[in-house]
Protein backbone atom coordinates (compact mmCIF):
# COMPACT_ATOMS: atom_id res chain seq x y z
CA UNK A 1 0.00 0.00 0.00
CA UNK A 2 1.47 3.55 -1.13
CA UNK A 3 -0.27 5.48 1.02
CA UNK A 4 -3.60 6.36 3.00
CA UNK A 5 -7.37 7.01 2.63
CA UNK A 6 -10.02 8.51 4.42
CA UNK A 7 -12.10 4.85 4.28
CA UNK A 8 -8.66 2.82 4.92
CA UNK A 9 -8.21 5.15 8.28
CA UNK A 10 -12.03 4.42 8.94
CA UNK A 11 -11.83 0.52 8.19
CA UNK A 12 -8.95 0.17 10.49
CA UNK A 13 -8.85 2.88 13.30
CA UNK A 14 -6.67 0.06 15.13
CA UNK A 15 -3.28 0.82 12.58
CA UNK A 16 -3.83 5.09 13.13
CA UNK A 17 -5.61 5.85 16.36
CA UNK A 18 -4.23 2.32 18.49
CA UNK A 19 -0.81 3.51 18.56
CA UNK A 20 -1.81 6.85 20.24
CA UNK A 21 -3.96 5.14 22.76
CA UNK A 22 -1.31 2.54 23.38
CA UNK A 23 1.22 4.95 24.11
CA UNK A 24 -0.96 6.99 26.56
CA UNK A 25 -1.39 3.79 28.33
CA UNK A 26 2.16 2.45 28.34
CA UNK A 27 3.02 6.14 29.29
CA UNK A 28 1.19 5.98 32.25
CA UNK A 29 2.40 2.98 33.73
CA UNK A 30 6.45 4.30 32.68
CA UNK A 31 5.45 7.32 35.17
CA UNK A 32 4.33 5.51 37.72
CA UNK A 33 7.46 3.41 37.66
CA UNK A 34 9.35 6.81 37.36
CA UNK A 35 7.32 7.93 40.88
CA UNK A 36 8.53 5.07 42.73
CA UNK A 37 11.87 5.45 41.58
CA UNK A 38 11.97 8.68 41.92
CA UNK A 39 10.99 8.61 45.66
CA UNK A 40 13.96 5.97 46.20
CA UNK A 41 16.04 8.09 45.09
CA UNK A 42 14.69 11.90 46.24
CA UNK A 43 14.95 9.59 50.12
CA UNK A 44 18.83 9.76 50.07
CA UNK A 45 19.81 12.26 47.55
CA UNK A 46 21.64 14.18 50.36
CA UNK A 47 24.39 11.86 49.52
CA UNK A 48 24.24 12.40 45.56
CA UNK A 49 26.48 15.55 44.34
CA UNK A 50 24.21 18.36 43.49
CA UNK A 51 24.80 17.98 39.98
CA UNK A 52 23.67 14.73 39.94
CA UNK A 53 20.18 16.22 41.41
CA UNK A 54 19.76 18.66 39.23
CA UNK A 55 20.20 16.17 36.03
CA UNK A 56 17.80 13.82 37.55
CA UNK A 57 15.56 16.45 38.26
CA UNK A 58 15.15 17.73 34.69
CA UNK A 59 14.66 14.40 33.21
CA UNK A 60 12.21 13.68 35.19
CA UNK A 61 10.58 16.77 34.56
CA UNK A 62 10.76 16.08 30.87
CA UNK A 63 8.91 12.97 31.84
CA UNK A 64 6.33 14.28 33.14
CA UNK A 65 5.72 17.05 30.78
CA UNK A 66 5.78 14.57 28.30
CA UNK A 67 3.10 12.13 29.86
CA UNK A 68 0.96 15.52 29.94
CA UNK A 69 1.50 16.24 26.59
CA UNK A 70 0.18 12.72 25.68
CA UNK A 71 -2.50 12.65 27.32
CA UNK A 72 -3.40 16.56 26.00
CA UNK A 73 -2.71 14.74 22.32
CA UNK A 74 -5.21 12.08 22.53
CA UNK A 75 -7.88 14.05 24.09
CA UNK A 76 -7.57 16.21 21.01
CA UNK A 77 -7.73 13.44 19.03
CA UNK A 78 -10.74 10.88 20.48
CA UNK A 79 -12.29 13.58 22.06
CA UNK A 80 -12.47 17.03 20.53
CA UNK A 81 -12.17 16.04 17.15
CA UNK A 82 -14.38 13.22 17.58
CA UNK A 83 -14.83 11.88 13.92
CA UNK A 84 -12.34 13.70 12.26
CA UNK A 85 -10.80 11.46 10.55
CA UNK A 86 -7.96 13.64 9.49
CA UNK A 87 -7.02 14.48 12.65
CA UNK A 88 -5.02 11.24 13.36
CA UNK A 89 -2.85 12.27 10.22
CA UNK A 90 -2.17 15.50 11.21
CA UNK A 91 0.01 15.49 14.60
CA UNK A 92 -0.75 18.40 16.75
CA UNK A 93 2.55 20.06 17.93
CA UNK A 94 3.04 18.19 20.79
CA UNK A 95 3.75 14.93 18.50
CA UNK A 96 6.03 17.09 16.66
CA UNK A 97 7.82 18.02 19.45
CA UNK A 98 8.30 14.43 20.02
CA UNK A 99 12.09 13.75 18.69
CA UNK A 100 13.56 16.89 20.61
CA UNK A 101 11.70 15.68 23.91
CA UNK A 102 13.15 12.19 23.57
CA UNK A 103 16.37 13.60 23.38
CA UNK A 104 15.96 16.32 26.17
CA UNK A 105 15.50 12.52 28.14
CA UNK A 106 18.19 10.76 26.31
CA UNK A 107 21.00 13.05 26.27
CA UNK A 108 21.65 13.54 30.16
CA UNK A 109 21.83 10.10 30.68
CA UNK A 110 23.95 9.26 28.19
CA UNK A 111 25.80 12.08 29.40
CA UNK A 112 26.35 10.48 32.82
CA UNK A 113 26.82 6.90 31.29
CA UNK A 114 29.69 8.74 29.31
CA UNK A 115 31.09 10.32 33.18
CA UNK A 116 31.11 7.17 34.19
CA UNK A 117 33.22 5.68 31.49
CA UNK A 118 35.51 8.25 31.34
CA UNK A 119 35.86 7.80 35.09
CA UNK A 120 36.31 3.49 34.99
CA UNK A 121 38.75 4.24 31.60
CA UNK A 122 41.45 6.41 33.36
CA UNK A 123 40.39 9.56 31.72
CA UNK A 124 41.52 8.19 28.57
CA UNK A 125 40.17 10.53 26.17
CA UNK A 126 40.97 7.98 22.89
CA UNK A 127 37.65 6.60 24.34
CA UNK A 128 35.51 9.66 25.06
CA UNK A 129 35.91 11.82 22.79
CA UNK A 130 34.25 9.64 20.21
CA UNK A 131 31.52 9.13 22.47
CA UNK A 132 31.04 12.62 23.12
CA UNK A 133 31.23 13.48 19.46
CA UNK A 134 27.91 10.71 18.98
CA UNK A 135 26.23 11.98 21.35
CA UNK A 136 26.71 16.02 20.05
CA UNK A 137 25.49 14.57 16.51
CA UNK A 138 22.78 12.68 17.97
CA UNK A 139 21.23 16.03 19.54
CA UNK A 140 21.84 18.28 16.42
CA UNK A 141 20.06 15.64 14.52
CA UNK A 142 17.51 15.59 16.58
CA UNK A 143 17.09 19.55 16.64
CA UNK A 144 16.76 19.34 12.98
CA UNK A 145 14.50 16.82 12.62
CA UNK A 146 12.05 18.52 14.96
CA UNK A 147 12.27 21.42 13.13
CA UNK A 148 12.01 19.79 9.66
CA UNK A 149 8.90 17.86 11.17
CA UNK A 150 6.97 21.42 11.92
CA UNK A 151 6.83 22.26 8.03
CA UNK A 152 5.98 18.89 6.45
CA UNK A 153 2.19 18.82 5.39
CA UNK A 154 0.94 14.94 6.66
CA UNK A 155 -2.15 15.25 5.03
CA UNK A 156 -0.66 15.04 1.65
CA UNK A 157 0.11 11.46 1.58
CA UNK A 158 -4.05 10.99 1.94
CA UNK A 159 -4.92 9.09 -1.40
CA UNK A 160 -6.07 11.18 -4.04
CA UNK A 161 -9.55 10.60 -5.52
CA UNK A 162 -7.77 10.17 -9.35
CA UNK A 163 -5.01 7.51 -8.27
CA UNK A 164 -2.69 6.30 -5.72
CA UNK A 165 -0.23 8.70 -3.54
CA UNK A 166 3.35 8.27 -4.29
CA UNK A 167 5.24 6.18 -1.04
CA UNK A 168 6.44 8.43 1.98
CA UNK A 169 9.93 8.70 1.44
CA UNK A 170 12.06 7.99 4.50
CA UNK A 171 13.81 10.71 6.49
CA UNK A 172 17.12 10.53 7.30
CA UNK A 173 17.47 12.93 9.77
CA UNK A 174 15.25 11.28 11.66
CA UNK A 175 16.50 7.53 10.79
CA UNK A 176 19.89 9.17 12.50
CA UNK A 177 18.11 10.14 15.57
CA UNK A 178 17.14 6.87 16.34
CA UNK A 179 20.43 4.58 15.10
CA UNK A 180 23.34 7.46 17.07
CA UNK A 181 21.61 7.09 20.40
CA UNK A 182 20.85 3.03 20.26
CA UNK A 183 24.76 3.11 18.56
CA UNK A 184 25.83 5.18 21.74
CA UNK A 185 23.73 3.41 24.16
CA UNK A 186 25.47 -0.33 22.68
CA UNK A 187 29.26 1.49 23.12
CA UNK A 188 29.18 2.96 26.60
CA UNK A 189 27.46 -0.75 27.87
CA UNK A 190 30.13 -2.67 26.14
CA UNK A 191 32.84 -0.29 27.60
CA UNK A 192 31.32 -0.86 31.22
CA UNK A 193 30.63 -4.33 30.59
CA UNK A 194 34.51 -4.77 29.47
CA UNK A 195 35.80 -3.06 32.70
CA UNK A 196 33.92 -4.70 34.72
CA UNK A 197 34.40 -8.31 33.98
CA UNK A 198 38.31 -7.27 33.90
CA UNK A 199 38.01 -6.34 37.60
CA UNK A 200 35.86 -8.84 38.69
CA UNK A 201 38.29 -11.70 37.13
CA UNK A 202 40.84 -9.99 39.54
CA UNK A 203 38.56 -10.46 42.30
CA UNK A 204 39.27 -13.72 44.34
CA UNK A 205 36.72 -13.46 47.37
CA UNK A 206 33.36 -14.61 46.57
CA UNK A 207 31.43 -11.71 48.33
CA UNK A 208 32.85 -9.08 45.57
CA UNK A 209 32.59 -11.27 42.73
CA UNK A 210 28.96 -11.74 43.62
CA UNK A 211 29.01 -7.79 43.69
CA UNK A 212 30.52 -7.39 40.27
CA UNK A 213 27.92 -9.70 38.79
CA UNK A 214 25.09 -7.62 40.81
CA UNK A 215 26.61 -4.48 38.59
CA UNK A 216 27.08 -6.26 35.49
CA UNK A 217 23.26 -7.57 35.77
CA UNK A 218 22.58 -3.99 36.64
CA UNK A 219 24.39 -2.35 33.51
CA UNK A 220 22.51 -4.88 30.91
CA UNK A 221 18.97 -4.20 32.64
CA UNK A 222 19.64 -0.15 32.20
CA UNK A 223 21.00 -0.43 28.52
CA UNK A 224 18.64 -2.94 26.84
CA UNK A 225 15.38 -1.41 27.46
CA UNK A 226 15.70 2.01 25.54
CA UNK A 227 18.48 0.17 23.19
CA UNK A 228 16.09 -2.66 21.75
CA UNK A 229 13.42 -0.24 21.51
CA UNK A 230 15.21 2.66 19.63
CA UNK A 231 15.85 -0.51 17.33
CA UNK A 232 12.45 -1.54 17.16
CA UNK A 233 11.47 2.07 16.08
CA UNK A 234 14.10 1.93 13.81
CA UNK A 235 12.98 -1.13 12.48
CA UNK A 236 8.78 -0.56 12.35
CA UNK A 237 9.58 3.17 10.25
CA UNK A 238 11.49 1.31 7.39
CA UNK A 239 8.69 -1.51 7.25
CA UNK A 240 5.09 -0.27 8.28
CA UNK A 241 5.61 3.83 7.50
CA UNK A 242 3.01 3.65 4.29
CA UNK A 243 0.68 1.53 6.27
CA UNK A 244 -0.16 2.67 10.27
CA UNK A 245 1.73 4.58 12.64
CA UNK A 246 2.91 1.72 15.21
CA UNK A 247 6.58 3.45 14.65
CA UNK A 248 5.49 6.20 16.54
CA UNK A 249 4.21 4.16 19.20
CA UNK A 250 7.82 3.39 20.46
CA UNK A 251 8.77 6.36 19.53
CA UNK A 252 6.28 7.66 22.59
CA UNK A 253 7.68 5.29 25.26
CA UNK A 254 11.58 5.76 24.35
CA UNK A 255 12.43 8.46 26.48
CA UNK A 256 11.16 7.47 29.46
CA UNK A 257 13.39 4.20 28.77
CA UNK A 258 16.48 6.30 29.24
CA UNK A 259 15.31 7.89 32.78
CA UNK A 260 13.90 4.26 34.07
CA UNK A 261 17.69 3.41 32.68
CA UNK A 262 19.24 6.32 35.01
CA UNK A 263 16.81 5.41 38.36
CA UNK A 264 17.50 1.98 37.86
CA UNK A 265 21.66 2.23 37.73
CA UNK A 266 21.94 5.24 40.59
CA UNK A 267 19.04 3.31 43.40
CA UNK A 268 21.12 -0.14 42.20
CA UNK A 269 24.21 1.34 42.70
CA UNK A 270 23.09 2.86 45.96
CA UNK A 271 21.91 -0.73 47.31
CA UNK A 272 25.38 -2.26 46.52
CA UNK A 273 26.83 0.45 48.31
CA UNK A 274 25.25 0.05 51.48
CA UNK A 275 25.59 -4.00 50.93
CA UNK A 276 29.93 -3.28 51.03
CA UNK A 277 29.73 -1.13 53.78
CA UNK A 278 30.92 -2.67 56.95
CA UNK A 279 28.82 -1.06 59.47
CA UNK A 280 25.74 -1.88 57.50
CA UNK A 281 24.06 -4.90 59.67
CA UNK A 282 21.00 -5.45 58.88
CA UNK A 283 19.59 -7.86 61.16
CA UNK A 284 21.57 -7.72 64.24
CA UNK A 285 20.35 -11.20 66.38
CA UNK A 286 20.89 -12.64 62.54
CA UNK A 287 24.29 -11.34 62.45
CA UNK A 288 25.59 -11.81 66.39
CA UNK A 289 23.90 -15.29 65.76
CA UNK A 290 25.84 -16.31 62.91
CA UNK A 291 29.60 -15.48 64.86
CA UNK A 292 29.75 -18.73 66.87
CA UNK A 293 31.68 -17.30 70.06
CA UNK A 294 32.76 -19.94 72.10
CA UNK A 295 31.76 -20.12 75.32
CA UNK A 296 33.39 -21.18 78.85
CA UNK A 297 31.17 -23.82 80.87
CA UNK A 298 32.44 -24.46 84.29
CA UNK A 299 30.80 -28.02 85.61
CA UNK A 300 30.41 -29.56 89.30
CA UNK A 301 31.28 -32.91 89.90
CA UNK A 302 28.59 -34.30 92.22
CA UNK A 303 31.16 -35.21 95.18
CA UNK A 304 32.00 -31.97 97.23
CA UNK A 305 35.37 -33.25 98.31
CA UNK A 306 36.81 -33.93 94.84
CA UNK A 307 35.04 -31.12 93.81
CA UNK A 308 37.37 -29.51 90.60
CA UNK A 309 36.52 -26.91 88.11
CA UNK A 310 36.66 -28.21 84.02
CA UNK A 311 36.74 -25.85 81.30
CA UNK A 312 35.32 -27.08 78.15
CA UNK A 313 34.32 -25.33 74.85
CA UNK A 314 31.16 -25.17 73.33
CA UNK A 315 30.99 -23.98 69.75
CA UNK A 316 27.44 -24.50 68.10
CA UNK A 317 26.23 -21.63 66.55
CA UNK A 318 23.86 -19.65 67.97
CA UNK A 319 25.52 -19.38 71.49
CA UNK A 320 23.30 -20.96 74.01
CA UNK A 321 21.79 -18.81 76.40
CA UNK A 322 23.97 -17.26 79.40
CA UNK A 323 22.82 -17.91 82.84
CA UNK A 324 22.52 -14.64 84.99
CA UNK A 325 24.62 -13.90 88.27
CA UNK A 326 21.21 -13.57 90.11
CA UNK A 327 19.94 -17.28 89.19
CA UNK A 328 23.32 -18.57 89.65
CA UNK A 329 23.44 -17.36 93.18
CA UNK A 330 19.97 -18.61 93.93
CA UNK A 331 20.98 -21.91 92.68
CA UNK A 332 24.04 -22.56 94.82
CA UNK A 333 22.82 -20.48 97.69
CA UNK A 334 19.38 -23.46 97.88
CA UNK A 335 22.41 -26.38 97.52
CA UNK A 336 23.90 -25.85 100.92
CA UNK A 337 20.47 -25.42 102.45
CA UNK A 338 19.14 -29.00 101.49
CA UNK A 339 22.28 -30.33 102.63
CA UNK A 340 22.05 -28.99 105.78
CA UNK A 341 17.84 -30.48 105.72
CA UNK A 342 19.37 -33.88 105.20
CA UNK A 343 22.22 -33.83 107.57
CA UNK A 344 19.57 -32.58 110.25
CA UNK A 345 17.36 -35.02 109.39
CA UNK A 346 19.78 -37.55 109.36
CA UNK A 347 20.48 -36.56 112.97
CA UNK A 348 17.10 -36.94 114.18
CA UNK A 349 17.04 -40.04 112.61
CA UNK A 350 19.82 -41.67 114.13
CA UNK A 351 18.73 -39.91 117.32
CA UNK A 352 15.89 -41.84 117.10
Amino acid sequence: MSGFSIPLIQSHPESFIGPGVAGVFVQAFQTGVLVNQSIKFWSRSHQEPVSLRILVAFVSAAAFFQTALAFYTTWQIIVLNFGNWIAPVDPRWPDRLQTVINVSMASPVQSFLIWRCWAMTSRRWVIIVPLIATLVASVVVSIVTTAQVFQVDFTQYLQPQNGPAPKIQVDVSFVLSLILPAALDVAVTSILLIYLLRSRSSVYTARFRRIFTQLITISWEAAVPPCACAMATVITYFVLVDTNFWDLFFQQILGKLYVISLFVTLNGRAHLKRKVQPDHVPNLTAAFASLAVPEIHIEMSSNRQSETNHLTRDLVSPPQRRVPDEERDDSSAERPEKSRDWQVNGDDTSSR
